[in-house]
């Protein structure tokens, strides 16, 4: 949200600061443009939008002149800060949020599918977090869909207000030793309020955990304490400070490393798909 805010503070504010610098150099480009905005104008736009609610032409008028009389301000900057993109007097690099790229180590992730695809959806999530449980029925639809072609990834990211998700989290990691990431993972999201000790040791049961003593061990010792803290380690490096939080673009299994775009929250599904697809269309 705050990098859309700055891109669009920064489409209105660049184009007026570069025409003041142009116009020092270059007459063809002037700040001082005269805006008339007419009587039928401002009539039409009061009924376009439909602003008797709010009031008669009379009271309503300035105020709609004023808006006008901006928009068109904004529209003369944006056409004369593209005729000199054009006549190549400024080269601008100003892009939108999306364009923003980030560049995380997929570590020790859980590689849920497709490991040798090129594109990857990387969650960092919390077992406590109702957001991220509300987003897995969304991702297990993705990974149905993208079998084969995208590499769906899961790091964790308790937060410390959710005092029994770095155990979960590590228990994860313990059913994920034996082969059995998925069914805990299932179970884990399904009961955010029972994940103390206990709880995490019968549903390597209710799982049927091969080496149920070795799981219950590995929960008392926290074996993978350190793999959780280094997830959680990670995701603050590239800017993840809430859950659930994603980068989806594309992975070098080789360095191990994915490129591409950060968001947070719970996404729907077409969001969700226009963004992969943005990803497999450059590796096609």
């Amino acid at each position: 949200d705050l990098l859309i805010q700055l891109h669009e503070a920064l489409r209105v504010e660049l184009p007026r600061y570069i025409l003041k610098k142009l116009a020092k150099t270059h007459t063809e480009f002037q700040t001082n443009f005269q805006i008339n905005i007419s009587d039928e104008q401002i009539e039409q736009f009061y009924e376009q939008n439909q602003l008797m609610k709010r009031g008669n032409l009379e009271q309503i008028a300035p105020r709609i002149r004023q808006f006008l009389s901006q928009q068109a301000r904004l529209d003369y900057e944006i056409q004369q800060f593209n005729k000199a993109i054009e006549q190549g007097l400024i080269v601008p690099y100003l892009k939108p949020p999306l364009e923003f790229f980030v560049t995380v180590s997929v570590g020790s992730a859980m590689i849920r599918s497709s490991p040798n695809a090129s594109v990857m959806f990387l969650e960092f999530s919390d077992y406590q977090c109702p957001f991220c449980a509300s987003s897995q029925k969304t991702i297990n639809e993705l990974m149905e869909k993208y079998k084969g072609r995208v590499a769906f990834a899961y790091r964790h990211f308790p937060l410390s207000f959710h005092t029994e998700a770095d155990e979960a989290a590590n228990a994860a990691e313990c059913a994920r030793e034996q082969g059995k990431f998925e069914e805990i993972h299932a179970i884990l999201f399904a009961n955010p309020r029972q994940q103390f000790p206990e709880d995490l040791k019968a549903y390597g049961k209710q799982i049927r955990i091969k080496d149920l003593k070795k799981f219950e061990q590995c929960i008392e010792q926290e074996k993978y304490r350190e793999l959780v803290n280094n997830d959680i380690e990670e995701g603050f490096l590239i800017g993840i400070t809430g859950t659930p939080g994603f980068v989806v673009g594309v992975y070098d299994a080789g360095s191990n490393q994915l490129t591409g775009n950060i968001f947070s929250g719970a996404q729907s599904f077409e969001q969700f798909e226009r963004i992969i697809e943005k990803f497999l269309q450059k590796k096609s």
